[in-house]
């Protein structure tokens, strides 16, 4: 008996693996970059709490909602629509100039 020893490749998993790791970095990433500039933009440690309690609350407020748009429309879509407002949004952010003190 010969065994197969075939790589079964499911780029259609792609977007699911990006989204869970765009969701990862997000959430890690704010944290770490708001913990390390909260002095340089003049935040108190609430101030950061805050900031991070919120990004908490619409994670957690807006998971139904894509959640039943995605019974509705179907998972890829909505995953799809997710990371590029995700990247547009990144990459506004990334064109802010910056303060000066």
């Amino acid at each position: 008996m010969r065994e197969s020893s075939v790589t079964v490749t499911r780029p259609h998993l792609a977007p699911l693996y990006l989204a869970g790791f765009m969701t990862a970095f997000g959430a890690h990433g704010i944290a770490a970059a708001l913990g390390a500039e909260t002095e340089d933009i003049g935040w108190t440690l609430l101030a950061f709490g805050f900031t991070l309690a919120l990004y908490d609350l619409a994670e957690v407020l807006l998971k139904p909602v894509f959640g039943a748009l995605s019974d509705r429309i179907g998972v890829r879509p909505v995953i799809v629509a997710g990371l590029l407002a995700f990247a547009a949004f990144s990459a506004v952010g990334a064109l802010v100039p910056a303060r000066s003190a």
